[in-house]
């Protein structure tokens, strides 16, 4: 008899437990085109895109504080708002960093396009990535001066992975996004 108790009390007292909570469910939103972000780039400049944005710390906080990386239907890109104290790359950029420029270089051929915010200086720019072997690519560079601060857009490639030029068009349509807040 006493063990009968015993049981039903060891079940009775579990009874009175709050129960664990369920896991968390994960939901997967799937939709139809890319969401519309805007970034804030400093100084009263944004940039307005479809696509996605993730922001990482510069590589060089003289030149920046921070770079947005960002992915469109047109590709992947680099937006910073330089700092008036940076003095740019003199080496072909590589492995991830794909440079600072101020400037367009001087032997750089450029061409001009409009923005919102200002015309853009367009030049191409050589990038390498390398570990076994060493491969080379072309990123396309956007530069609009606003005040004393640059908006540099970079239309990245990734050569070890095949990406070995990219297209002009697409950068041009990234910089009808930049707006001033």
């Amino acid at each position: 008899m006493k063990r009968v108790v015993l049981v039903a009390g060891v079940l009775a007292l579990s009874a009175c437990q709050p129960a664990a909570p369920p896991p968390p469910v994960t939901t997967a939103v799937t939709t139809s085109g890319p969401s519309t972000f805007l970034v804030d780039l400093g100084d009263g400049i944004q940039l307005s895109l479809a696509g996605t944005a993730t922001s990482t710390s510069s590589r060089d906080p003289r030149c920046a504080n921070s770079m947005f990386q960002v992915r469109t239907t047109g590709g992947a890109f680099q937006v910073t708002l330089l700092e008036p104290s940076c003095a740019g790359n003199e080496t072909t950029p590589g492995n991830g960093n794909h440079g600072f420029y101020p400037a367009a270089p001087a032997t750089a051929r450029t061409d001009r396009a409009a923005t919102p915010i200002g015309e853009a200086v367009l030049f191409s720019n050589q990038y390498s990535e390398c570990t076994n072997s060493c491969y080379m690519g072309t990123d396309e560079v956007a530069l609009v001066t606003v005040g004393n601060r640059v908006v540099q857009v970079i239309a990245v490639t990734a050569p070890a992975s095949g990406t070995m030029k990219r297209d002009r068009t697409g950068l041009v349509a990234v910089l009808q996004g930049l707006r001033r807040a």
